[in-house]
């Protein structure tokens, strides 16, 4: 169960698994990492830690795409994110946030239902990995005010019906400080999920992602 790093040593590691259903239990491990939290198949990809000095665990971001385009927001080479066990949202820098939803709001084929398929969101980081989310773990339904709600029985062919079959992505917002980067993104839960997550404060601090071993999508608690 326990794993060692490339050098053997996992004193200065500890491990993140998020559950994602209500059979599962979530978990941090130390000094290493389990590999049956694995998916079958999936490896570890590393990505340096940058500026370990500020307190936080950062990495670089080299692109990102919603839904298929690459959005030109991380061209000029500063983005980061910060890896972040303990925010529940994504949080995406105001200036990228509008451009985000557009892309990822989508119709789903049932109304309140969000599990289906539909656009991606992809961040590809250091080391040319890309963490891929599907709407399962980011999106929700479109908010419907109660009045609308109620209005929508029998109106299939209303504008307002097919809204309540909306898929939004759930996202914070955030202007973060200095002294971290105007282009940080955080990348909280709904990554951390979908992905294993080491953290290894050796001499170089880095952070691996593989991704998780979870129930089928339909056990899912959302």
């Amino acid at each position: 169960s326990g794993a060692a790093g490339p050098d053997g040593e996992t004193s200065h590691m500890f491990s993140m698994f998020l559950a994602t259903a209500q059979d599962e239990e979530s978990e941090i491990t130390f000094a290493g990492y389990r590999t049956e939290r694995f998916k079958e198949g999936a490896n570890i990809s590393w990505c340096a830690a940058r500026d370990a000095e500020h307190g936080h665990w950062q990495i670089d971001v080299k692109s990102i795409r919603a839904n298929g385009t690459r959005l030109p927001f991380c061209d000029d080479g500063t983005c980061r994110a910060v890896v972040d066990t303990g925010t529940s949202l994504l949080g995406i820098p105001s200036a990228l946030g509008p451009q985000v939803v557009r892309h990822l709001r989508h119709r789903s084929l049932i109304q309140g239902s969000c599990t289906g398929p539909g656009p991606k969101l992809e961040i590809e980081v250091d080391g040319g990995f890309t963490l891929a989310l599907n709407p399962i773990d980011f999106a929700r339904p479109e908010y419907v005010p109660p009045k609308l709600d109620n209005d929508l029985n029998g109106k299939i062919n209303s504008t307002d019906y097919w809204k309540s079959f909306n898929c939004v992505p759930m996202l914070m917002h955030i202007e973060l400080p200095s002294p971290l980067k105007k282009k940080t993104l955080i990348l909280g839960e709904p990554v951390l999920q979908r992905y294993y997550t080491i953290f290894d404060a050796a001499s170089k601090p880095r952070v691996g992602f593989v991704e998780a071993r979870h129930p089928s999508p339909s056990l899912r608690t959302i």
